[in-house]
């Protein structure tokens, strides 16, 4: 009984072929498999693979021409099969022609060779061409005279060369062999664009990291010559700077010159007493906006009501309009007949339910017009904007060095500060000029990190390596400053990030000819390295190439 065969897909592993085997009745079973199948990219998918056919109770054949995956079977357990030698065939170049033998045409008896040849002739001329006489016998040996063609009787259908045996060979044409070499150089290179030249691979591998948080105090002085990591010392440079600066500043100040609002009232006196009201000492106030009378007042009489019971006043009780003006101009002085206005006396105080007044007509007239005047504030903020110029001079010639004015770190003094117009002056914009004594201590930010580069190094694990630190990684205030004897303190605060140090070193011919799945796995299973990323090209490229010329492996950093 003939033992059945599984055919193996080029991308089948262990898990699609046992699956096939287990559908599988016979006990002997031969795989045959093609070259460069997934089984073969490594002996362990055949070693697992005998692992299950055991466990499956099923003896297994291997047959292919792959000399790799060959090797791989025998080394895995399995038993090789071969395909059985062909039968040789003769082909149509292996028939032998007999050495050809002339032929020896019998000559025919003489009473008859006429007749032999009248016959030929009759077979090869047309009939009209040749008509037969009925002649007695007798007269047999004088024929008409007929001139017969010249027929050469012959009793073999070969031409004279064979009869001779001098058949030649035939030409041989070279254009099947021309096509034939185009056809395989075209493959060659085919293969060399799919299997060489395009195919490659790029790899990044990010290693893991870890926080790190430091909080030091760092001393800058300027007798330091170098960086002491262990004592958390570094160089400082002193600074005395004069400074002079000026600008041109809008002028913020108002000042009120509209027309001012006035109207008349009626003053109720509920004191039962006659008053006097002075302009100079009295204030009529609505809403936060005053007023003035413009007369004096004397011998204001009391106001009584018509009806006791319902306080209704008794309008002839009250005395003449009393004309009032608004203290300031603009027009939210401006007031509606009816508003009551409380008053308030320097002899008789404010008593707004016995003393009042109720504008008898409309408060009008009031406008608004502004002036822009220079304000105490405005000087104020014109020594800040100017005392910022200066600094900010100093700290960007610094800058050009490397060098850093810290906060804290220096003293600003303005022994000169003038403007071209005083306070409250009618002017919209104004000019300032300053002279500014700028003292303290620098020092160089590279240094800083340096510093602090250098101080976590010392207690860093040996495996690790701390990430290039940037100028947001490192927060820092001034806590102390002496500028008699040139020194700080700085309270420093950093936040960075260790890497793990990993060893790529001979790993390119370990990912040779792997799948991703196989590459992943050989370097996560690296406990420095966090996460792969991966890119074949072309798009179709299912495994890394078989050249390491084409596989490129870099390490990147997590804030890509």
């Amino acid at each position: 009984m003939a033992i059945p065969s599984i055919y193996i897909n080029l991308d089948d592993d262990v898990s699609k072929v046992v699956a096939r085997l287990k559908h599988q009745t016979h006990g002997q079973i031969v795989l045959v498999c093609p070259k460069r199948c997934f089984l073969f990219s490594d002996s362990v998918n055949l070693k697992l693979l005998k692992k299950q056919t055991d466990l499956l109770g099923k003896e297994i054949f291997i047959l292919t021409m792959d000399e790799k995956g060959q090797a791989y079977a025998a080394e895995a357990g399995f038993e090789l099969k071969y395909l059985p030698a062909a039968a040789s065939r003769k082909a149509f170049s292996d028939i032998k022609l007999p050495s050809h033998q002339p032929v020896k045409t019998p000559e025919p008896p003489p009473a008859e060779q006429p007749t032999k040849i009248k016959n030929i002739v009759r077979k090869i001329i047309p009939g009209e061409m040749f008509k037969s006489q009925s002649q007695p016998k007798a007269a047999f040996h004088q024929p008409p005279k007929i001139q017969e063609p010249k027929v050469e009787v012959r009793e073999t259908i070969f031409p004279q060369n064979y009869e001779d045996g001098q058949i030649g060979e035939p030409k041989k044409s070279h254009t099947g062999k021309m096509i034939t070499g185009v056809v395989a150089v075209s493959l060659i290179l085919l293969l060399l664009l799919v299997f060489v030249i395009l195919p490659k691979a790029v790899v990044v591998v990010y290693p893991k990291t870890e926080p790190v948080t430091r909080d030091m105090e760092i001393n800058i002085s300027v007798n330091a010559k170098s960086l002491d990591p262990t004592q958390l010392v570094m160089p400082a440079a002193a600074i005395n700077e004069t400074v002079n600066v000026s600008g041109k500043f809008q002028s913020q100040g108002k000042s009120q010159i509209g027309n001012k609002a006035s109207g008349t009232v009626k003053i109720y006196n509920f004191t039962k007493l006659p008053i006097n009201l002075k302009s100079a000492t009295t204030i009529l106030s609505v809403a936060g906006k005053n007023y003035s009378l413009v007369n004096d007042i004397t011998d204001l009489k009391p106001t009584t009501y018509s009806n006791a019971r319902t306080k209704e006043v008794d309008r002839a009780s009250l005395g003449a309009s009393v004309v009032i003006v608004a203290q300031n101009g603009g027009d939210d002085s401006n007031l509606p007949q009816g508003t009551r206005l409380e008053i308030s006396n320097q002899v008789f105080g404010s008593r707004p339910q016995l003393l009042y007044a109720v504008s008898d007509s409309e408060i009008s007239g009031g406008t608004t017009r502004y002036l822009s005047i220079i304000s105490q504030d405005d000087l104020n903020s014109a020594k800040a904007k100017l005392e910022a110029d200066a600094l900010k001079e100093v700290k960007d010639k610094l800058a050009l060095s490397g060098g850093v004015l810290a906060d804290g770190a220096y003293v600003e003094n303005v022994p000169q500060f003038t403007t071209d117009n005083p306070v409250a002056a009618q002017t919209p914009t104004f000019e300032g000029s300053m002279q500014a004594v700028i003292t303290g201590l620098s020092f160089k930010s590279s240094d800083l990190s340096a510093l602090i580069y250098q101080r976590i190094g010392q207690t860093l694990d040996p495996n690790k390596t701390l990430a290039q630190s940037k100028p947001a990684d490192t927060a820092y205030t001034v806590k102390t400053l002496d500028l008699n004897n040139g020194l700080a303190v700085l309270q420093t605060h950093f936040e960075g990030q260790a890497v793990y140090n990993v060893d790529l070193q001979n790993i390119v011919p370990q990912l040779e000819g792997k799948s991703q799945t196989q590459v992943n796995e050989i370097l996560q299973s690296k406990a420095a390295i966090q996460r792969v990323d991966i890119i074949l090209a072309p798009s179709w490229q299912k495994n890394f190439p078989f050249f390491a010329g084409k596989i490129n492996v870099s390490i990147g950093s997590q804030a890509q």
